[in-house]
Parts: structure tokens; C-alpha cells; sequence
């Protein structure tokens, strides 16, 4: 984990707030980000960091504060086809692996 997510753990903890890192564990194809990549999740929804934007953030950012709220970790895997992606416009589809850790 990076220093910068430290420092945002312990200042969003000093604010009392729950909170869920979500990163990146298997990446295939022309995923936007690479293994390693993280996030951090308020329980309001509120994210530092970003796995690649889009509809997969979005969904690791309702299926976190959900997480959050029932204070359990939890792998995802999310896939978008290169035609899922043509569909919406983007060049790249690809598949990840996220684990959502409750910190």
C-alpha cells in the first residue's frame, strides 16, 4: 500500500468514517488498470485513487459502501467484452479480479 493511502486511511479514520480499500488482484486482456491498483471507499460512497473509471468503478463503489455496511470483504470479478466496449465507445474491454477489504 502506498504512503498517500496511509495518510488518506488515517485522516478519513480520524473522522470516524468506515471505509473499504478495493484493489486490483488479476487483470486480463486490455483491462485499464494493472494489478496493484487501488482505491479507497467511504461508507458515503466518497472514493480516493481509482481502478479505471466507468461503469467498473461505479459498480466496486456501490458493492463497497454495501460491504461496508455489512463489514465483510469480498472478491469480484467484472468482464466487459471488446464489443460490450465498442457499444459504449471505449476502445479497450478486458477482465479484473477486485478484492474489497473492509479496513
Amino acid at each position: 500500500m502506498r504512503k498517500q493511502f496511509l495518510e488518506k486511511i488515517i485522516e478519513l479514520k480520524k473522522k470516524d468514517l468506515k471505509l473499504a480499500r478495493a484493489f486490483i488482484i488479476k487483470a486480463k486482456s486490455s483491462s485499464p488498470r494493472n494489478v496493484g491498483t487501488e482505491m479507497l471507499i467511504t461508507e458515503n460512497g466518497d472514493t480516493f485513487g481509482t481502478i479505471g473509471g466507468g461503469a467498473d468503478e461505479k459498480t466496486i463503489r456501490e458493492k463497497a459502501v454495501y460491504l461496508i455496511k455489512e463489514q465483510r470483504s469480498e472478491k469480484i470479478k467484472l468482464s466487459l467484452t471488446r464489443q460490450e466496449a465498442a457499444d459504449i465507445g471505449w476502445v479497450c474491454g478486458g477482465e479484473i479480479e477486485v478484492f474489497i477489504q473492509i479496513i
